[in-house]
């Protein structure tokens, strides 16, 4: 490709006081000015990362985890952003996910099951609200799904306000084993511009979380307890603008891949 010598020049200085490779560095100093961020939206996409994806940065603005590609075999793209004509679309948590419990065990789990007489308990008091929350965002990639899903609607709805319900169970046994199998349910209500040729989207998605503890994954817990609900509730904003034609957009629930 062909460089600027005096981009050239400024790469080569900092390979030789800091080692920065010289690639890495002219990426970075020829980054557009206003960005979307891209993932290849697979199993290797780091959770930080995957909660960029779809996002607009500001070359001089960067995100906590620096640009696309400047940590360490990051394969994200940033993608030249011009209102109008570039999509984007991205949740974010606008409930606060912090907890001022002490963080279950499975060891308090099973102990609410033969002391607690049934009684449900909520993420937040047993300080889970916060990796359940996560883990369905972006380990499980439902963020990224929604936001297709969200996008279809409004594309069936083209103006004015709409509403889209969902429903899912997922394994959340990473945050706990006692935790196994739950559902995730709740509904996105917002609104839809539709403008030469691309739908502006903006909402509220509310979630809801539901478990049952009642030995599901084989602990072993012998009769005499009981069982309990486990409940959760977060919510996340939506953002976005993208193609009113499906078959020209990243966001469609239809997308190969």
């Amino acid at each position: 490709m062909n460089v600027d010598p005096t981009l050239y020049r400024k790469a080569f200085q900092a390979y030789l006081r800091r080692g920065t490779p010289i690639e890495w560095s002219i990426k970075q100093e020829t980054l557009p000015e206003l960005y979307v961020w891209r993932t290849r939206e697979d199993e290797k996409v780091r959770p930080a990362h995957a909660m960029n994806a779809g996002r607009v940065f500001n070359r001089n603005e960067p995100p906590s985890t620096g640009h696309p590609g400047s940590e360490f075999n990051c394969r994200c793209e940033a993608v030249s952003f011009i209102s109008g004509h570039t999509e984007f679309a991205y949740l974010e948590f606008d409930t606060s996910l912090a907890s001022a419990y002490n963080r279950w065990t499975d060891v308090e789990f099973v102990s609410h099951y033969y002391f607690g007489n049934g009684q449900s308990v909520d993420l937040l008091e047993i300080g889970h609200l916060r990796e359940i929350a996560e883990e369905y965002a972006w380990e499980h990639g439902a963020f990224r799904r929604l936001c297709d899903q969200i996008a279809d609607t409004a594309r069936r709805a083209r103006q004015g306000k709409f509403a889209y319900d969902f429903r899912s169970a997922y394994d959340f046994g990473a945050v706990a084993f006692s935790h196994g199998n739950g559902i995730v349910l709740g509904q996105f209500t917002g609104s839809v511009l539709h403008e030469s040729g691309m739908l502006r989207i903006n909402g509220l998605a509310k979630f809801e979380f539901r478990d049952m503890f009642e030995d599901p994954l084989d602990l072993g817990i012998e009769p005499g307890g009981s069982p309990y609900a486990i409940t959760g509730n977060w919510s996340a904003l939506f953002r976005g603008e993208v193609f009113a034609n499906a078959e020209r957009s990243d966001y469609t629930s239809g997308r190969s891949g």
